[in-house]
């Protein structure tokens, strides 16, 4: 019980220090800001296109820097975490990859996954739409509704990268060194619901967080979930252009069972190829 208490803690640290890593950003960000405010002013140059479009993707440059610095540092964590492992591997000569139906596979996974988050959205829209009001404002805030380049490289890019690492590479290997593997995937699918600090959001990361967390556990390798995590929030770019009403829950329904279909037949191709070899 206390090895099991310790591990919890020990495994909340990386949320730690990118909270942490966020704060000096935010203060270092700010620092920079009024620096060249106050240095523009002193040459009389009243307006700066350049301060301007910082101020504008003052959050996004918060969270891609942010991001990137936990890269850094959770990067050699990380191999750190996962020596003794990687160790196992090369003395079994298996070395993690994934092959061309396993890149297939989680291609259909994750656009599974962006329909059918997009269809609840939809749902909760007629349901619900004030909670929905909620939801929608808080995207505006982080500027979602205004896409830019900074933004596009934070959403598609450094989330995936940096959240996986974050969850599936640091939080998740932690708990696994106490908990078994169910136990250990709802604990970080549960971080990774709160991490996100709204109710919506939070209910469909904590679902999302459980699946990444098997095909980690499934293929053996972080890349696994990074690309799920990457498919997903690239195609949630392109899903953005459609509008929350009833014709699109009818097209999320209907993508969603062709993928389900899709899936079913592939797993049991695959299952059949394995029964004859």
């Amino acid at each position: 019980m206390v090895k099991k208490a310790k591990t919890l803690l020990l495994s909340l640290t990386p949320i730690a220090l990118m909270y942490i890593i966020q704060i000096l950003v935010v203060f270092g960000v700010q620092f920079l800001i009024i620096f060249a405010d106050r240095f523009l002013t002193m040459i009389h140059i009243y307006q700066s296109p350049v301060l301007q479009y910082v101020i504008n993707q003052y959050v996004y440059i918060i969270s891609a820097a942010s991001y990137g610095l936990f890269l850094l540092v959770g990067y050699f964590w990380y191999r750190r975490v996962m020596a003794d492992r990687r160790a196992v591997y090369l003395e079994r000569g298996h070395k993690p990859v994934l092959d061309s139906g396993a890149i297939l596979g989680i291609f259909f996974v994750a656009l599974f996954i962006q329909f059918a988050v997009s269809s609840l959205l939809n749902i909760l829209a007629v349901v619900a739409p004030d909670l929905m009001g909620q939801y929608m404002e808080v995207m505006e805030g982080l500027g979602m509704s205004e896409p830019s380049i900074i933004s596009m490289l934070y959403v598609i890019i450094m989330a995936p990268l940096a959240e996986e690492l974050l969850m599936r590479g640091l939080c998740l290997k932690i708990l696994e060194n106490s908990f078994p593997f169910w136990a250990a995937n709802f604990l970080q699918a549960l971080y990774f619901g709160i991490y996100h600090m709204n109710l919506v959001q939070g209910c469909y990361a904590f679902v999302m967080g459980l699946i990444l967390g098997r095909l980690v556990k499934k293929y053996g390798t972080l890349k696994a979930s990074i690309l799920c995590h990457f498919i997903i929030n690239f195609s949630g770019q392109v899903m953005s252009v459609i509008n929350f009403s009833i014709m699109g829950i009818f097209t999320g329904a209907l993508v969603c069972a062709a993928i389900l279909v899709i899936l079913f037949i592939w797993e049991k191709r695959k299952n059949e190829e394995y029964l004859y070899k």
